[in-house]
């Protein structure tokens, strides 16, 4: 009787295995993308700036690796439409792969091992989360990928250059490949130093003392042209401008292990033979575990914090008015909000003139930004927030700020444009417009606000400036913010009287005077929106405050107030709820808080007493 044999599988019938691993790779990034990133990387590249002029290109080339950058920022800007953007990034993963597989000669059985330096470029990508707000670096989502990709590229040439034009061509990468792409030129002649040693059939002593030798010099030699630059960056000119810091350590470790790659991999010994055979059971197996592993690396760096996701696609929706869109995020929040998207929320409730009745609908707080990095409001959402509240001098002001800490963004110069357009800067305006028409994808968006400077009678009937003009009614001085947005948003609004009969203007104050929780400021903002609304009923958030401040405090008589009587029984509800469950006692009981929520988490009752030590930066 035969024993069965173990099937096996020959490493020659699996030629075509890396390639389709590739191509299902590179199709799982590109959908995953586009469900879940979308607003994300249409914002990417609203953070990012390209021009087709000399100036643009000179200033980038002022630093080591300035092609490189320049290359990321044109392809970023495909992102304005974010299917076509993120083809383009996965199809240059897939090229990488490629080049991977050709210049390490990895076998096809190993073919998911050739995936690895993708995977690592899209977490390095995708790891950023709120640093894209801060970063230094121009083109920073797709400046790895183009670094990397001039790295096996270097290295492929080199291959296929033979003699002693190897010697030259080393030379080349350091006199020319560094001033163009910086660490990663250096990183390409560190891979050649390996392969020269490494393999025995082409041991090249000599080549790598070389390739070692104009690594360490090159940097040194051209420090005194690149003025802009500090001597320790010279040696890392294209890396990403994270900190060299213990608590930013995992920010770093995607590109430690990508640049470690083409070092280590011409250390492993693979046997290249075609007739090579395993067993069949162990190759699934080997492959199961190689995408797992790849599997995990993408989904550990992968920044998923839902409150990011939330806030950048309320910004999406904030740019094309979809005021409803924002509360339909707001109301399907299920851990407490960052206070970006609060203020997003409490905006959108004021332009549909729902607050009084709904501001208290939808879960609050103040959690803080996920990133190991300090991330202020302003820089996040401040400039919008300040936008559509009309305060345009800071809104222009932290737009060109930003411009000179962080680079010239399209998101700076959109919002130039507008705020120089509603405070009559109409050659401000204008100036900025021709930057951006000579944009690839807003030259539209430019002719579309042009025409508002060749016709400013257009701007009161505009549905975007029209809701904005009403809150647009006082002089729009610059004093100090502190980059505390929230916090002065609250004081200008709650503190800003005025004899004018602005009832937008009065709701917002009103709705600050809430939050701030002052109860003379509540009064005087309270009469000043019962002057300027004369409906028929007060909203029943702004009853519940009358009511619960007058019980509080006996300084304004409420007693002749015309309450619903559903707001007055709420309100005995849950003074006797309180008295059972002493509010005080529990304040800081997330059970008891969450009993309370249950009851009256809908009321300004719950918000006054159980929303506290809520901190906006």
């Amino acid at each position: 009787m035969t024993q069965p044999t173990n099937p096996t599988v020959e490493e020659g019938k699996l030629k075509r295995f890396p390639l389709i691993a590739g191509a299902v790779f590179v199709a799982v990034a590109w959908a995953l993308l586009n469900i879940f990133e979308h607003e994300y990387l249409f914002r990417v590249q609203e953070l990012s700036l390209w021009l087709p002029t000399k100036v643009f290109f000179d200033e980038r080339m002022l630093v080591p690796g300035g092609l490189m950058t320049y290359i990321a920022c044109f392809l970023t800007q495909f992102f304005y439409y974010p299917m076509l953007g993120s083809l383009i990034f996965v199809g240059l993963l897939f090229v990488v792969q490629l080049l991977t597989q050709k210049i390490f000669k990895i076998p096809a059985r190993w073919g998911l091992l050739a995936l690895l330096p993708g995977v690592l470029i899209l977490s390095c990508a995708m790891e950023a989360g709120y640093w894209i707000f801060q970063i230094k670096t121009q083109g920073y989502f797709y400046s790895m990928l183009v670094g990397f990709l001039f790295t096996l590229s270097t290295i492929r040439l080199h291959q296929i250059i033979k003699g002693w034009g190897r010697y030259l061509w080393v030379v080349a990468i350091a006199a020319v490949g560094y001033p163009l792409f910086g660490f990663y030129a250096l990183l390409a002649l560190l891979a050649i130093a390996v392969l020269a040693v490494v393999k025995a059939e082409e041991r090249n002593i000599g080549l790598a003392l070389l390739c070692l030798a104009v690594a360490a010099a090159t940097p040194i030699l051209y420090y005194n042209i690149y003025s802009q630059t500090r001597f320790a960056r010279m040696f890392t000119a294209g890396m990403p401008a994270f900190f060299f810091e213990a608590r930013d350590l995992r920010t770093w470790v995607p590109y430690i292990l990508l640049y470690l790659f083409p070092l280590v991999i011409p250390f492993i010994r693979f046997d290249r033979a075609a007739s090579f055979t395993i067993p069949k059971d162990r190759f699934i197996l080997s492959q199961g575990i190689s995408a797992v592993v790849i599997v995990f690396i993408v989904q550990f760096f992968w920044f998923r914090d839902p409150n990011f996701r939330a806030e950048i696609k309320m910004n999406h929706y904030m740019e094309r008015l979809e005021w409803r869109k924002i509360l339909d995020i707001a109301k399907k929040q299920e851990q407490t909000p960052t206070r970006l998207m609060v203020l997003n929320r409490n905006l959108a409730l004021l332009k549909l003139g729902r607050a009084g009745d709904e501001m208290f609908h939808y879960l609050d707080g103040g959690e803080p930004a996920a990133s190991p990095f300090e991330i202020r409001l302003m820089q996040v959402g401040g400039k919008m927030l300040y936008y559509h509240y009309a305060r345009m001098n800071f809104c222009y002001r932290w737009c060109l700020e930003d411009a000179v800490e962080y680079g010239w963004k399209v998101d700076y110069l959109k919002y130039m444009v507008k705020t120089s357009i509603i405070s009559g800067e109409y050659d401000l305006a204008q100036k900025y417009i021709n930057t951006l028409k000579k944009t690839l994808f807003y030259k539209k968006w430019a002719k579309k606000y042009e025409k508002f400077i060749e016709n400013p009678a257009l701007i009161a009937k505009d549905r975007e400036f029209a809701s904005i003009l009403p809150l647009y009614q006082f002089e729009d001085q610059l004093d100090g913010d502190n980059t505390l947005v929230e916090i002065y948003l609250l004081n200008y609004f709650a503190h800003t009287y005025s004899d004018l009969n602005t009832p937008m203007f009065d709701e917002a104050a009103l709705m600050c005077a809430l939050t701030l929780k002052d109860i003379q400021t509540f009064w005087n903002c309270f009469f000043r929106y019962a002057n300027s609304h004369k409906a028929d009923r007060m909203p029943t958030h702004y009853q519940e405050a009358a009511l619960l401040y007058g019980n509080l405090e006996k300084n304004v008589d409420i007693s002749k107030m015309p309450f619903d009587k559903t707001v007055k029984l709420r309100f005995q509800d849950f003074m006797r709820f309180a008295q059972k469950h002493a509010v005080k006692d529990v304040e800081r009981d997330p059970e008891a808080k969450k009993l309370f929520y249950e009851r009256f988490g809908d009321t300004f009752y719950y918000f006054y007493f159980f929303i506290r030590d809520v901190k906006s930066y």
